[in-house]
């Protein structure tokens, strides 16, 4: 295999320093300083840069592309709205089309409101709580954005990157399990509005616990939000709460729902969704109705192409796929898993131990799959979308086959220099 150049790509990046804060509007890039990469087009599951290099994604833009890059029927629909202009003064009537498929898919869902981005809903989801209980603090597990209230409960320290502190005194860490949430519950003897947990992070992912969360939520007067931005209609089109079989009282959605246009969404129980008229969540671009288009799009396509039942084939090829590899290869430490599905896989030398990838093999590993074409991410949970097929992951795992034996000598060499 041939070693790509990114010589147009390194220019940008140079000319983007000057104009653009940090040089980047991607999270957290470049992924290596040696190529920071510009892409020009894409389609399906595969990228072009501006040097005109091939890449498989395994990110899908951190998510949000579930049926593939350029999906003809919901770029169809976007462009049909766009014609007849996709933002106004007023409601647009696809948004009750995009409503009723939502409470047909997501259990818990009898009300629906929209919103842009995933933090947004979180925070609205959480104010929305409080609104309805008339109390203010609220325990959390996983991840939930980047707004202050989260960021604080993370473990920043006070002044780190702005984040202001107190904006997550009221916000409480619990260890994921039913058994953590009632000690906070007990150490804390404070009435808490709201129970918020990420099912992608939220170990086991299985419904003894999640209900069991959900039973000590409301024996103290909260209400469960799940937080399935990640896993809304990929782990199964209701999301996690689906696939386990437990209801929350409220639910943020965005990634997977309209195919990489931005939208997000709190659906939820009818009784307090009715609610959201109280707070202050109104947006200048909450009536925008390309991104509803295109979700409306997407979603019909997953109920009718069983999308979600592909995602779990290619995505249990792929882990299968790597196993073997650090097998044939005779690396131990490394291990492919789902998390929690098969449609959302991790790939890591820290398998205990969730995101970290400080483990110069690691390192290595992830920053050779870009070079030789293989856009693998070394700190998120990868993604396969509805386009990428078997062939698409064979040749996935050709790549990482062929980096995991680069990997191996070079890790190989390095541990004997380290021991002589």
């Amino acid at each position: 295999m041939k070693a790509y150049s990114f010589r147009q790509s390194k220019k940008l990046w140079r000319e983007a320093s000057e104009w653009i804060a940090g040089g980047t509007q991607g999270t957290r890039q470049p992924l290596y300083p040696e190529y920071p990469t510009y892409f020009a087009r894409a389609k399906g599951c595969r990228m072009w840069d501006v040097d005109d290099n091939e890449f498989i994604d395994l990110l899908c833009s951190i998510g949000p592309i579930i049926l593939g890059y350029a999906y003809k029927r919901v770029d169809d629909a976007a462009v049909a709205i766009i014609r007849d202009s996709f933002q106004s003064s007023s409601n647009h009537p696809i948004q009750l089309e995009l409503a009723r498929l939502l409470v047909e898919m997501v259990p818990c869902a009898e009300r629906v409101r929209f919103l842009k981005t995933g933090t947004e809903a979180t925070l609205a989801a959480a104010r929305l709580a409080r609104c309805v209980t008339g109390r203010v603090p609220i325990a959390r597990h996983g991840y939930h954005g980047w707004a202050d209230i989260w960021k604080h409960a993370e473990g920043f320290p006070e002044g780190q990157g702005g984040v202001h502190q107190a904006a997550g005194e009221v916000v409480h860490q619990f260890g994921g399990t039913a058994e953590g949430l009632e000690q906070l519950f007990k150490k804390s003897r404070q009435k808490f509005a709201a129970v918020i947990l990420c099912p992608a992070d939220t170990r086991p992912f299985t419904p003894e616990n999640y209900q069991g969360i959900i039973d000590v939520a409301h024996q103290h007067g909260a209400l469960v939000i799940f937080d399935e931005v990640k896993t809304g209609f990929r782990v199964a089109l209701g999301g996690a709460q689906e696939l386990l079989g437990v209801t929350p009282d409220l639910t943020t959605l965005s990634k997977g729902m309209a195919n990489g246009y931005p939208l997000s969404a709190i659906v939820g129980k009818a009784a307090y969704m009715e609610r959201m008229s109280e707070t202050p969540t109104a947006g200048t671009f909450s009536v925008e109705a390309l991104s509803i288009a295109a979700a409306v799009a997407t979603l019909k396509e997953l109920k009718e192409k069983r999308v979600v039942d592909h995602l779990f084939k290619v995505g249990q090829r792929l882990i299968d796929g790597l196993n073997s590899i650090c097998l044939n290869h005779d690396m131990e430490e490394p291990k492919a898993y789902p998390a929690p599905v098969p449609s959302m896989p991790r790939f890591t030398w820290h398998p205990n131990e969730g995101n970290r990838c400080d483990h110069p093999a690691h390192q290595h590993f992830f920053s050779q799959c870009l070079r030789y074409g293989l856009f693998f991410c070394p700190w998120h949970v990868a993604f396969v979308n509805y386009s990428h097929k078997n062939r698409d992951i064979d040749e996935c795992l050709e790549i990482c086959d062929f980096v995991m034996g680069k990997t191996r000598r070079t890790w190989k060499r390095s541990r004997v220099q380290r021991m002589s």
